[in-house]
């Protein structure tokens, strides 16, 4: 390389050098500045929104001490009973019988349910119910459309509240 540019007219050379100093400050900007301009600008955006929900949480936080001071527990438990049995009454009893295929246990305190071909508000319901009845929190869920009319097939994963 030093040869060929040797070899150059002085002209040449310099027009040589002249681009390969462009060059090398073009690959600066591309892979150094650039970039770090980019981010830069994402974290004072990500900064700001954060603030802004500072702030309001801030402002809702004396409302929230207030609900949780006035408010009802989450549920009341089990009472004694299996989450299995809880899971397979309660869905029989909010008319999702039909469609409700195996309830099995999932762990220590847990179950899976299967539904096929349930009614999409049947299911919401229920799940509403298990959350405020019996405290029951949902760890994984699947729905999946089946049929017309708000048919839907359903895998869960319930867990029973902490006693």
């Amino acid at each position: 390389m030093k040869a060929w540019l040797a070899g150059l007219e002085p002209r040449e050379r310099i027009l040589v050098l002249a681009a390969m100093g462009a060059l090398v400050l073009l690959l600066i900007y591309a892979l150094l500045l650039q970039p770090f301009y980019s981010n830069h600008s994402k974290l004072r955006n990500s900064v700001a929104e954060s603030h802004q929900t500072l702030q309001w949480m801030q402002q809702n936080a004396a409302t929230v001490r207030q609900l949780q001071g006035s408010g009802q527990a989450a549920g009341t438990g089990l009472a004694g009973r299996s989450l299995l049995s809880v899971a397979d009454a309660s869905a029989r009893s909010a008319g999702l019988g039909p469609a409700l295929k195996r309830v099995e246990p999932e762990g220590s305190s847990g179950v899976r349910v299967w539904l096929d071909g349930a009614a999409f508000d049947s299911v919401i319901g229920w799940l509403d119910s298990m959350g405020s009845q019996y405290g029951v929190d949902i760890e994984s869920a699947s729905f999946e459309q089946s049929g017309a009319g708000g048919r839907v097939n359903v895998r869960l994963t319930l867990q029973a509240p902490a006693a």
